[in-house]
């Protein structure tokens, strides 16, 4: 195990990580400070300060710089997506659209008469089985 320091280059100079990170080898400390930038991100932003422009150095003990990770390697800039025109559609399309607006509008009108038909015909058993008692010796 190797004891890492994670110095952080921003636009006003070097913050020097004294204590480090002991990791087990350079590929687990860029995970380590891959992970740790969108909270470091926040927290520069909330400060005031361009998180894009910075970079942390990963040393080993014996301050040699061993990889830099600059932070736009996890963060990106936010942009609106571009706006979308209405998709084109032909013709036909808009015919077999026309057609379908149509049917909807059929089976909605024949759906509204045949519940009054329902309606009628109970309407109706209900008035026969009101003769059917009255006629009960």
């Amino acid at each position: 195990m190797t004891v890492y320091h994670f110095h952080l280059r921003t636009a006003h100079g070097l913050e020097r990580d004294e204590i480090g990170l002991i990791c087990p080898n350079l590929e687990e400390a860029y995970l380590d400070a891959c992970a740790s930038i969108p909270k470091l991100a926040v927290d520069l932003i909330e400060q005031g300060y361009d998180p894009s422009a910075c970079i942390f150095e990963i040393y080993d003990g014996a301050d040699q710089l061993l990889m830099e990770v600059p932070f736009l390697e996890r963060i990106k800039r936010v942009q609106k997506p571009p706006r979308q025109e209405p998709l084109a559609i032909s013709r036909e399309t808009q015919a077999l659209f026309d057609r379908l607006d149509l049917l909807r509008l059929s089976i909605q009108d024949e759906t509204a008469k045949l519940r009054a038909n329902l309606a009628q015909a109970h309407e109706e058993t209900a008035n026969i089985r009101a003769r059917a008692k009255q006629h009960v010796p």
